[in-house]
């Protein structure tokens, strides 16, 4: 048998197998160091191919609604995103789960939007439903369809297969980013700025202060498999180490409109830094191991009616946690158990703080203790920052906070109200983080958000 460390040694991959694999011996989460030698590049000039009011940087369904919303405002919008579709973790990722809308004790809706919008016209198609009491499951790929369609309704320009690059600085202002595709290095240019990639690559770039926790929520492989046993978790538990797996806890959602196919989030890849190159690389071969390894054990032990079939499979691995940005505010786990109310707040949410052990993969689990927890508008923005709007899963939070805001149907309403932050200040020519809250609420309710 091909083990996961004997492939990786064949594959020149053997360092980063061994930080994954150091489940019990302890974490070791260091960037790889950088090379000593190096190649002088000649000096260039790069073609601006926009100038516009607003550039978002990544296509997640945060940027996609951040996109809407400023464009909505009246802004001139541009949309960078690397993969070939948007969605991020739950367009090509799968991951296709959106929690509840309503609140948890009086049953009222706090959560409407684009999320309410983009699941009524999945409804329409039999692409989404209702899950259970905890939220929704949707087709995902037919959710690339719909954001498409939203993109193109508000008339934003969009660079697919498009990578960010870098950025160029004015002392706190961002005053162009660079990007790479199909038609070479190329510039844009913005008044404000949205960074909504996840890791925060453009922040980070603008030197806004980070931090990478120790312990981060490992990253997770998600596939639509037909035909596995039911209990196929109990068949990975007893025969795991037969197959290189190692103990761990995962999940799984049924595909709307594919009759026996679920979306299986099964097992986790150990002590990864995903915003490191060498360990993404590591992470993305050792995720589809895994699926194929637990597909070969349900065919040994599943029975003879077991007939596994991979009918999809993550193009990009679903990321949790990589840097932890500190902005005007950061959110505490008091504030989320407690239900704190925030006279700033963007977003409401019910989403248990939910940590993903980083040894084990167990679901740490804490309750709030109210109706909803809010999201304020000043963990999004920095005075460090004049021009730069985080939005997604790195912002300011900490560690026990950040296990509950980080689901999607949270920073889908996070991607919205930096869409509209972004318009205001390029309107009125003002620092990020000299946005009105009221207004920025105001605004928000006008288009259908719901703002308590």
């Amino acid at each position: 048998m091909i083990t996961r460390r004997t492939f990786l040694q064949f594959a020149g991959m053997l360092g980063a197998a061994d930080l994954m694999a150091q489940t019990r011996q302890g974490l070791r989460q260091d960037a790889a160091p950088l090379a000593a030698d190096s190649i002088e590049e000649r000096p260039r000039k790069t073609p601006v191919v926009q100038d516009v009011d607003v550039c978002i940087v990544g296509g997640g369904c945060t940027g996609v609604f951040a996109a809407v919303r400023a464009a909505q405002m009246g802004a001139s919008v541009v949309l960078i995103e690397k993969q070939n579709a948007f969605g991020g973790v739950a367009g090509s990722g799968l991951v296709n789960v959106w929690h509840k809308l309503e609140s948890n004790q009086e049953k009222k809706p706090i959560i409407a939007g684009l999320t309410l919008l983009v699941l009524e016209r999945l409804m329409k198609i039999d692409a989404a439903r209702v899950h259970g009491k905890q939220g929704f499951i949707l087709n995902t790929d037919e959710l690339k369809i719909e954001l498409d369609r939203l993109i193109v309704e508000n008339r934003i320009t969009p660079f697919l297969h498009t990578y960010y690059t870098g950025a160029h600085l004015d002392g706190r202002r961002v005053s162009a980013v660079f990007i790479e595709n199909k038609n070479g290095r190329q510039a844009i240019r913005a008044k404000v700025y949205v960074d909504a990639s996840g890791d925060g690559d453009l922040a980070r770039d603008a030197g806004l202060p980070y931090t990478i926790r120790d312990g981060l929520q490992p990253p997770t492989t998600c596939a639509e498999i037909a035909g596995l046993p039911a209990r196929i978790h109990e068949l990975i538990r007893d025969h795991r180490e037969e197959y290189g797996l190692a103990l761990d806890h995962g999940w799984g959602a049924p595909v709307p409109g594919s009759p026996g196919v679920e979306m299986c989030a099964y097992t986790h890849a150990f002590n990864t830094i995903a915003c490191d190159a060498d360990q993404l690389t590591a992470a993305e071969i050792e995720g589809r191991r895994q699926i194929r390894a637990y597909m070969d054990l349900a065919r040994k032990y599943g029975g003879a009616d077991n007939k596994p079939c991979l009918v999809d499979i993550a193009s990009t691995i679903g990321v949790r946690e990589t840097r932890s940005f500190a902005a005007n505010y950061t959110l505490t786990e008091t504030d989320v158990v407690r239900c704190r109310r925030f006279p700033d707040a963007i977003a409401n949410g019910t989403y248990h703080i939910d940590v993903h052990d980083p040894e084990t993969g167990e679901f740490k689990f804490k309750e709030p203790e109210g109706d909803y927890y809010q999201i304020p508008l000043s963990t999004l923005v920095s005075d460090r920052a004049d021009n730069l709007i985080m939005a997604g899963r790195m912002i300011s939070a900490d560690r026990s906070a950040f296990g509950g805001i980080r689901v999607m149907v949270n920073l889908n309403q996070v991607g919205e109200a930096a869409g509209v932050t972004a318009s205001l200040a390029a309107a009125n020519g003002i620092p990020v983080s000299q946005v009105d809250a009221a207004t920025v609420r105001r605004h928000l309710a006008d288009l259908g958000a719901i703002m308590l």
